[in-house]
């Protein structure tokens, strides 16, 4: 199972961010960040890879029965800063804490991608609380 450990906030709720970890089987795999105001609530979702129709490659999905629909389009891809998310979880290889932005971005949201065809599950867990 793959685990996102949100460790802390930044901004405020309307702009900012959250700055996590990724986790497999308890193993670092990536830094995250995701946009404070439209984070998805802590769970446990379900993970598919699919072709995103506006990214136009594939990308792990995140989704449930309930609260995050497939059709919501949640994905983990590859971004710089909160405001590149719409409630997706960004990665990267590399965090700069000054400026709260994730570096290399395209090989952990590669490197991601191949994990989940084979991992199908991600909780989401927040040390912080998110508006």
């Amino acid at each position: 199972m793959l685990t996102l450990i949100r460790l802390y906030s930044f901004g405020t709720a309307e702009a900012g961010g959250v700055y996590g970890k990724l986790y497999l089987n308890g193993q670092f795999i990536c830094h995250t960040l995701e946009n404070r105001n439209k984070a998805i609530p802590a769970g446990i979702y379900d993970l598919q890879n699919s072709k995103s129709p506006k990214f136009k490659r594939e990308l792990p999905l995140i989704y449930d029965c309930c609260e995050v629909p497939a059709k919501r389009g949640i994905r983990i891809h590859s971004g710089n800063t909160f405001k590149d998310s719409s409630g997706c979880v960004l990665v990267g290889m590399g965090f700069n804490e000054k400026t709260h932005a994730l570096t290399e971005s395209a090989p952990a949201e590669a490197m991601t991608t191949m994990i989940c065809r084979n991992v199908k599950q991600l909780a989401v867990t927040s040390v912080v609380p998110l508006p």
